[in-house]
């Protein structure tokens, strides 16, 4: 279990069923900007014809799928800099281009709540970027986001910018079977239904400085 050094518990512990009603909200940067009706039809319609074709398919992959076709990474590494944390999921979706991880699990957590599927927004950082952050030592702030999932009666982790979806996760380490960015151990540090503002990256970057000293690895 992840806890402060005082002993409370942090809130990025374990979900229950009793917390999937929190997670069909949307906050301020994740407002719905389509209809539901158009959402469902355009996802419902891709899973149809997968699952006729005797696709071992899910709601939630074709959820990915859709997001994929409509947004593409932004290459222009000034564009991804002014524009990193700083949009909402409708402003995403507008401009047609992703600048980062946060981008793509905001989009995704908008649609799969119009979809009724509870969806959280969870923050993590790299394990040995933690320990550098926890020693004072100067290191690049590596990390990345992912959406937990309310699905068929269990919470699952969801990757939306690489399209990935993890049916069993250890909420206080996760360990995946591929890479991001070079590494596959993050550890969560925040839990939410979005950021709840816009951040320039320096007021991120010490926002998740503060959020990463707290927490205390009992493993």
């Amino acid at each position: 279990m992840i806890k402060l050094k005082n002993h409370r518990e942090v809130e990025v512990e374990a979900l229950t069923s009793n917390d999937s009603l929190k997670y069909l909200a949307h906050g301020k940067l994740s407002m719905s900007f389509l209809k539901d009706e158009f959402v469902k039809e355009r996802i419902r319609s891709d899973y149809e014809v997968k699952r006729q074709n005797n696709h071992l398919h899910t709601m939630i992959e074709s959820l990915l799928s859709y997001i994929h076709s409509k947004l593409s990474f932004e290459e222009k590494m000034e564009i991804r800099q002014n524009l990193q944390f700083q949009r909402s999921a409708k402003e995403i979706w507008e401009s047609g281009k992703c600048v980062g991880c946060t981008d793509w699990a905001l989009v995704f957590a908008v649609f799969s709540r119009q979809l009724g599927i509870p969806t959280t927004y969870l923050h993590t950082v790299e394990a040995g970027c933690l320990k550098n952050i926890q020693l004072n030592q100067k290191c690049s702030h590596i990390g990345h986001t992912f959406c937990e999932c309310f699905y068929e009666g269990k919470w699952i982790l969801v990757d939306p910018t690489k399209k990935k979806i993890e049916w069993e996760y250890n909420i206080d380490k996760l360990k995946l079977n591929y890479l991001v960015g070079g590494y596959n151990v993050f550890i969560p540090y925040f839990r939410g239904l979005d950021l709840g503002e816009r951040q320039s990256i320096k007021e991120h970057n010490q926002w998740m400085k503060r959020q990463c000293k707290k927490l205390n690895l009992e493993n």
